[in-house]
């Protein structure tokens, strides 16, 4: 049985947890899971438990997680990370503590914590308000987007080992991780029994036989480095091919993310007439003109936007995450 203790007075919070604590313990072998929808419309899946577990076994094996342990649930159990923190407790006979799911969740955090999964939003609030709670963490993965260099090198300044995880539903959580430093540059590297392979167009394509997968292609276009690590350039939907030269949006965004600091922002490829495809970003606020030329100097000449569009707000999936295409799709005219 899970020993759990709620640290939050939160009803909503509190029956999210126990309604999947009961759907995992009922007789059932499958769970159903609704996808983000990231890079196309959400749906649900199956995923069977025996999965789950094995997806979970092979995070406890790296971090070495056991029942002299904790762990601190934070992120809602409706998205696979939340489920997969909660069987991750179970399976390791840790305690788990459930916290309010919520912007800031380790703002009254008084105990300290083996193991912690966060998104970046929620890290984001951490070193804006509390920074210091994080180091009441020992171990963290931070999952549901990238992390950016600049989260990357706050975090270095705590005592928290932290580590961003690739994964997706389907893959029934992270089967990768990326140890955070700070330059960022390190790889992701494949646990438990996982290995990769790519396609002609550098699309990552996964193997695991403990979680019945065979040579599951993503939209992930990445630069292998080994069978069992890669660098990640960005998402096959948002490739710019723009007069032959191929850009990736995400990493653009990194590179100028120190300029537009606290400024909701992502860039995107539209059609061109002569280009064939053209770079424009799209912004919560009006981009000043010394940002303008900061953002030229940092960039090569073929990766500066062509164009900024200013809008009053993001079109965000059913996860939270920004609708990339739904925003371009309501707010760029040709």
């Amino acid at each position: 049985m899970l020993k759990h203790q709620f640290i939050t007075e939160n009803k909503g919070t509190q029956k999210a947890f126990l309604n999947f604590l009961n759907d995992w313990n009922n007789p059932s072998a499958f769970i159903i899971q609704n996808t983000s929808g990231s890079t196309g419309a959400p749906k649900s899946i199956k995923i069977r438990k025996e999965k789950m577990k094995a997806s979970a076994q092979m995070t406890i094996d790296f971090f070495s997680l056991n029942e002299r342990q904790n762990a601190l649930l934070c992120i809602s159990p409706a998205y696979i990370g939340g489920k997969m923190l909660v069987v991750r407790a179970i399976l390791a006979k840790m305690k788990l503590f459930i916290a309010e799911t919520k912007a800031n969740p380790l703002s009254d955090l008084k105990i300290n914590i083996d193991f912690c999964a966060l998104t970046p939003y929620q890290v984001e609030h951490i070193l804006r308000e509390t920074p210091e709670q994080l180091n009441l963490i020992n171990k963290l993965i931070i999952g549901g987007a990238p992390v950016s260099s600049e989260m990357a090198k706050e975090l270095a300044k705590f005592d928290c080992e932290a580590y961003s995880t690739f994964g997706m539903t389907e893959t029934v959580s992270h089967i990768a991780l990326k140890k955070l430093v700070n330059n960022n540059d390190a790889p992701f590297n494949a646990i438990g029994d996982v290995h990769f392979s790519t396609n002609d167009n550098h699309q990552l394509i996964i193997h695991s036989k403990k979680l019945g997968i065979t040579e599951m292609t993503t939209n992930d276009v990445v630069e292998l480095l080994s069978p069992t690590s890669f660098h990640w350039l960005g998402r096959k939907d948002f490739v710019v091919n723009s007069g032959g030269i191929k850009l990736f949006p995400e990493k653009i965004e990194e590179k100028i993310r120190p300029i537009l600091t606290e400024t909701l922002f992502f860039l995107i490829g539209v059609k061109d007439s002569v280009l064939g495809e053209k770079l424009i970003g799209f912004c919560t606020r009006n981009i000043e003109n010394n940002e303008l030329e900061q953002i030229h100097q940092k960039l090569g000449k073929y990766e500066v936007p062509k164009q900024w569009i200013t809008v009053k707000r993001f079109e965000l999936t059913s996860s939270g995450k920004i609708d990339r295409l739904k925003t371009k799709m309501l707010y760029y005219v040709d």
